[in-house]
């Protein structure tokens, strides 16, 4: 209940634009829809979703703003090999599996296969560094002005000496350094992640070295075990915050609802 059940789902707001902006439909994408139906007004928004397992579409059918005709919403997925962002989508929501499909929803909806490279959209510019996970999965950079902020909530950072496993991680620490704000896989312990190699998911200490290593100002653990209870997070946010409180502007585990704010610049 303190760290949250919905799966993920993250929503950036930048001061002075109306226009959504959208990270993953996990089920939190329902809560948000819920909250976003009670402005009484037409809504725009971009949806940047980083691969299609289900705990990062489970919301998707069920966020009520798209059963809106006056809204207008553009949804953003990295390319499955062969296959696109509107097909993954509409078998997510075909029959088998849905009573609505994706043509039947109201709102003006496009569906975009977001090829690796920047997009610039108004007033904040997205790219993306392939993720080591078990299908094609983007960990997304988001630049507004002079702040960067990286969404990486499915990412395994091989701790092994393999020249494959050194090189991403220079790769990596390229991409991350300096960021304002990095949300980043953590679902295991390092104790538990030898028994998880492979899996597609890191391990809290390796994370927050890493991070530590190239600047990053603050960093919000995600993607917790759900085999870990609160009091087994809160006992590690206690960890983390004794080792590491003083190397980061902020370093905690993410928590349902949680709200970040940065100051302008």
């Amino acid at each position: 209940m303190r760290y949250g059940g919905n799966t993920t789902c993250v929503q950036i707001q930048i001061k002075g634009d109306d226009e959504l902006l959208i990270l993953d439909s996990g089920t939190g994408f329902r809560n948000l829809g819920n909250e976003l139906q009670g402005r009484g007004s037409s809504l725009r928004g971009r949806v940047f979703i980083t691969h299609p397992h289900w705990d990062h579409l489970q919301g998707f059918p069920f966020f009520k703003p798209f059963y809106n005709g006056d809204n207008w919403f553009r949804i953003y997925l990295p390319p499955q090999g062969e296959i696109g962002c509107k097909e993954i989508l509409q078998g997510h929501m075909s029959s088998t599996f849905f009573p609505v499909s994706i043509d039947m929803l109201e709102a003006d909806l496009d569906c975009e296969t977001f090829q690796p490279g920047k997009r610039d959209f108004d007033g904040y510019s997205v790219e993306y560094m392939w993720a080591t996970h078990t299908v094609p999965t983007a960990m997304y950079k988001i630049r507004i002005k002079d702040k960067a902020i990286i969404f990486a909530p499915d990412n395994e950072l091989m701790d092994d000496d393999t020249d494959k496993s050194r090189q991403f991680r220079e790769e990596f620490k390229e991409f991350i350094r300096g960021a304002d704000v990095l949300i980043h896989d953590a679902q295991y312990s390092k104790k538990l992640y030898k028994q998880r190699i492979g899996w597609g998911h890191s391990s809290w200490e390796t994370v927050t070295e890493l991070a530590k290593e190239v600047n990053v100002k603050r960093l919000f653990l995600t993607h917790h075990d759900p085999d870990n209870s609160d009091d087994v997070l809160g006992k590690r946010e206690e960890l983390i915050q004794d080792i590491y409180g003083s190397s980061f502007e902020r370093v905690c585990l993410a928590k349902e609802g949680q709200e970040i704010t940065l100051p302008s610049g």
